[in-house]
């Protein structure tokens, strides 16, 4: 099974890297937008796991990424990953963007480091409050805007994970 979810994230990714091909000159600088990274681990939550960093920039402070992750038995999910300045260029522009799209997560947790889907770390953005988003936003320094499906659904949902990804990235390029 994991051999096939490995073979889905690369083709993802070279699906990815065409459609970002004419927007190279649109989109923040520090992206890397060549190359993605696919790592995989045998223990989150107890369980194994799969993602892909693509179009992505880590740094300590400084995160703007889209990761797509399997989530073994759970789902498969893509994240926009926003820390440090990247929260106040893009990341109100994002919540509007995607606020009345209905399959559309906030993550409401102290910590960017979690994936899970419970209450306690992802909700609907349609189902938030603007105060609710202000308190989160003046209490950490980031922000994650997610989808999942189940992973029986994963084949079929690749145009549904790409499809995020570039309507967040219409925003990017366009502030």
């Amino acid at each position: 099974m994991m051999e096939k979810v490995w073979d889905f994230l690369e083709e993802m990714q070279g699906e990815i890297r065409q459609q970002l091909e004419p927007l190279k000159g649109e989109l923040p600088k520090e992206l890397n937008l060549l190359q993605g990274k696919i790592s995989k681990g045998e223990n989150y939550k107890r369980l194994p796991y799969m993602m892909l960093d693509f179009p992505a920039f880590f740094t300590k402070d400084e995160i703007l990424a889209f990761r797509t992750m399997f989530y073994w038995g759970n789902f498969i999910s893509s994240t926009f990953h926003l820390q440090g300045q990247f929260v106040n260029k893009y990341g109100r522009a994002l919540i509007e963007k995607f606020k009345n799209h209905s399959e559309v997560f906030f993550c409401v947790n102290n910590s960017p480091w979690e994936y899970d889907y419970k209450s306690n770390n992802y909700v609907l953005l349609n189902n938030m409050i603007p105060e609710e988003i202000d308190d989160h936003l003046q209490h950490t320094n980031f922000i994650k805007l997610s989808i999942k499906f189940p992973v029986e659904e994963m084949p079929q949902r690749k145009k549904d994970l790409i499809k995020f990804l570039l309507d967040g990235l219409q925003v990017i390029q366009t502030n």
